[in-house]
């Protein structure tokens, strides 16, 4: 017998390992195991400034950022590493040994039992309905009620790995019929259902806590940020149990990026796309000939039973797609995260569904600057949806008339100087949306390329446009009004100029008129509808429209 495991607490030697399932670095894998999202951080820069410095023990920037984006004071916030850390704190802080007990709804999130046990505390398995992974409030409170070694009580919200929501008056009955027991209700997937946050109520009631992670819907899982919600004087006496410097440096900045304001309608439309993909992949996956059974899920995955199993799995296995696999909690069980449009095609295809293999023509883009900060996702093949909001309505209006012309989908938010001049940010968007869209295209395998004359009243507008590559921009036209609300008209030719440098397109606009306003909004309008020409497949998608063999 070693040393270590003759001097090991028995808790220690007991406890079974985490169930990461093949978390082995692997570029090419398709990654549908770990709920993570699939979409990169909205970084705009460098967040490594400041590593040879201790971060802040309770970084309080991030502290308020986070309590803002859940409706409470930063007092009634507390950081964590992750919601794993918040796990073990509340274990470390409430549980002393074998004479205490968590209270766990299984099947559900392992780490509960597993901190648990780490201290030496017993766990009170509380089984879900069979036929539907429902909580049963009766018989939660029933097997607690009067036990006086139950100190907590975990329930998932929405569920994992079942998917299955959990109605918040449900919990609230338990909490209020278990005032001696410390409730954690762990919101992790919350931000992909429908029921809304008890985080409000942890606020006012002693024995419930609110766990929130940016690992799900702020795509941060490996910078570990979470933290809990709850009266502050019951925090920090949890916060007791905290390390001496929680987070590293490089996961507050990156947590501080990703809650910007100019990134958060991205991060909105990103767990829209995800609602898109999984209410699309659910039907489709059930005519598997492998799946016997779909759950309804409100969360980022859905929960699947299967059989033929063995053979599900070295398809799986063969095609490089990871999936977590569960049958502890239903036979067959496997917990599908749902990925990109392109990944989740390739586990379709491994469970036996063929689909029509689509070109996404998708950007994202994160810019900063001193003077702004811009964060917009665009979707060429999407009409829908267009939400502006540059600081500036007029300028939001004309860019809304760009993407509603040009039929593709435009989410865009600008946080800058406007208190100075409108210049920085009506260029910067200019210049992100130029980015954007030369993201958006790739290769430029199969579109028009070319494309517009716009009779607007007495105006008239025309725009040629060429995906070339090459930047050039040409503007004719002049305004006898200096502004447009807060627009200043002298803007027009630089935006057209911006966008052609950014998107590396040929574009010349002609606008002859009477009325400014009529010139101005002609000739972003006519510019989104040579923008449709240009954008537009046509024919064979494999086709370049040049006969340089690149553009």
């Amino acid at each position: 017998m070693t040393l270590a495991r003759r001097l090991a607490r028995p808790e220690i030697l007991a406890l079974e390992p985490f169930d990461l399932g093949n978390r082995e670095a692997d570029p090419d894998a398709i990654k549908l195991d770990a709920n993570e999202s699939p979409f990169g951080p909205l970084s705009g820069g460098s967040i490594a400034a400041g590593v040879n410095r201790y971060p802040e023990p309770r970084p309080q920037r991030l502290r308020a950022a986070m309590a803002s984006l859940y409706g409470v004071a930063p007092a009634q916030f507390l950081v964590t590493r992750g919601g794993d850390d918040a796990i073990d704190l509340l274990c470390r802080t409430f549980l002393r040994g074998p004479g205490d007990s968590i209270a766990v709804t299984s099947p559900s999130f392992s780490a509960y039992a597993h901190f648990a046990r780490l201290q030496g505390a017993q766990v009170l398995d509380i089984p879900l309905a069979v036929t539907d992974f429902s909580l049963d409030a009766a018989r939660v409170i029933r097997e607690l009620k009067g036990d006086p070694s139950a100190k907590l009580l975990c329930l998932c919200t929405p569920n994992n790995p079942t998917g299955t929501a959990v109605d918040p008056a449900t919990v609230l009955e338990i909490v209020d019929a278990l005032p001696d027991v410390m409730v954690l209700a762990d919101e992790a997937y919350l931000e992909f259902g429908d029921a809304p946050s008890l985080a409000s109520e942890a606020i006012v009631r002693p024995n419930l806590l609110v766990l929130k992670t940016l690992s799900k819907a702020f795509a941060l899982a490996g910078a570990r940020v979470g933290g809990l919600v709850g009266p502050p004087e019951t925090l920090d006496i949890i916060a007791r149990a905290l390390p001496p410097y929680p987070l590293p440096t490089l996961s507050i900045a990156a947590a501080l990026e990703a809650l910007q304001p100019a990134r958060r309608a991205v991060h909105r439309e990103r767990i829209a796309q995800l609602l898109t993909e999984r209410d699309r992949i659910a039907p489709l996956i059930a005519t598997s000939p492998f799946v016997r059974k779909v759950y309804p899920s409100a969360g980022n995955y859905l929960f699947l039973e299967t059989g033929e199993t063995e053979q599900l799995a070295a398809r799986l296995a063969a095609d490089g797609v990871r999936v977590r696999y569960r049958p502890q909690a239903a036979p067959g069980g496997i917990r599908l995260t749902i990925g990109t449009r392109q990944e989740n095609d390739a586990a379709l295809a491994a469970f036996g569904v063929y689909v029509p293999q689509a070109t996404i023509r998708t950007a994202e883009i994160a810019r900063d600057t001193k003077e702004t900060r811009i964060a917009l996702a665009i979707d060429l093949d999407r009409p829908e949806p267009r939400r502006i909001d540059t600081g500036i309505p007029y300028y939001d209006h004309m860019l809304d008339q760009v993407a509603a012309h040009g039929g593709f989908s435009l989410v865009l938010n600008c946080r800058g100087d406007l208190e100075i001049d409108p210049h920085h940010s009506i260029e910067d968007v200019a210049i992100a949306l130029g980015s954007g869209l030369k993201s958006a295209l790739g290769d430029k395998r199969g579109i028009g390329r070319f494309g517009f004359a716009l009779p607007m009243d007495e105006t008239e507008a025309q725009v040629l446009i060429d995906l070339s590559g090459r930047p050039f921009s040409r503007f004719e036209g002049t305004f006898q009004a200096s502004h447009i609300g807060d627009y200043p008209t002298e803007m027009t030719p630089h935006v057209f100029r911006s966008l052609a440098d950014s998107l590396g397109a040929a574009i010349h606009v002609k606008v002859i008129g009477e009325n400014d306003h009529h010139k101005v909004e002609a000739s972003f309008k006519a510019f989104g509808r040579a923008l449709r020409q240009a954008l537009a497949i046509e024919g064979k998608r494999d086709v370049l429209p040049s006969t340089k063999g690149m553009l």
